[in-house]
């Protein structure tokens, strides 16, 4: 068999395994089968689906999330212990609320931001950890155009990483990267106002947190030297 057969052989069987699964939780009433059935569609989608049929099958994904989230409320805590999250064996709201809110920013056929905010804002204001699906939260008013919020939030999911037990030896780059590329949409914004002070500010925040490009530096360097 090639490879292109031993694809669709794979792509063949996992779809019927999901079909025959589902076909067993028509009345769903379990959190955590509904989630595992979330994540089995979205990485199907992931794995075999490609152009204008992913839409199809992330919808299948946002339904089950959907529905877990729904059936979590009243069976499951809102953030487990340390030593608990991120564990296949266990699952908490803050799982749940983060898989559906990702993936309503991220992927296109299915973005809803509106839909999204509720979800990331509960995970947002129910924990005070450093939790990778706050980079949606964050990315989600950058996609509107809020680049002050975007900013915020970036910065205050920077500051729970280095305050974390979990992350603050290994911080992730994404937060503080949304913090410049939101800073330098509106340093941008503001040069073509002409509003050049408040544009060497914002490169001068990009440059302090080490998120300037080498482009961003001579931009500042440039409006600095005209002033």
């Amino acid at each position: 068999m090639g490879f292109g057969g031993e694809q669709d052989f794979e792509k063949n069987n996992m779809l019927k395994v999901l079909s025959d699964v589902e076909s067993y939780a028509n009345d769903l009433q379990n959190p955590k089968l509904a989630y595992w059935l979330g994540i089995a569609w979205r990485n199907f989608t992931g794995w075999h689906i490609r152009g204008g049929e992913r839409k199809e099958y992330l919808d299948k994904a946002v339904t089950y999330f959907d529905k877990a989230f729904e059936l979590s409320r009243n069976t499951l805590p809102i953030q487990l212990p340390l030593e608990q999250r991120h564990n296949s064996e266990y699952l908490d709201q803050i799982d749940i609320a983060g898989e559906l809110g990702h993936m309503l920013v991220d992927e296109a056929p299915i973005r809803d931001l509106d839909r999204a905010e509720k979800v990331l804002q509960f995970v947002f204001d129910n924990t005070e950890e450093y939790e990778p699906c706050l980079c949606s939260y964050a990315e989600l008013f950058y996609k509107r155009g809020d680049y002050l919020k975007s900013a915020e939030i970036g910065l205050n999911i920077s500051d729970r990483c280095a305050k974390s037990p979990e992350w603050k030896d290994d911080p992730p780059p994404a937060p503080l990267g949304i913090v410049g590329s939101a800073y330098r949409a509106l340093a941008k914004l503001a040069k073509k106002e002409g509003k050049t002070n408040e544009a060497i500010q914002l490169f001068q925040k990009m440059r302090d947190l080490k998120v300037a490009s080498d482009n961003d530096l001579k931009i500042l360097e440039r409006l600095q030297s005209e002033q």
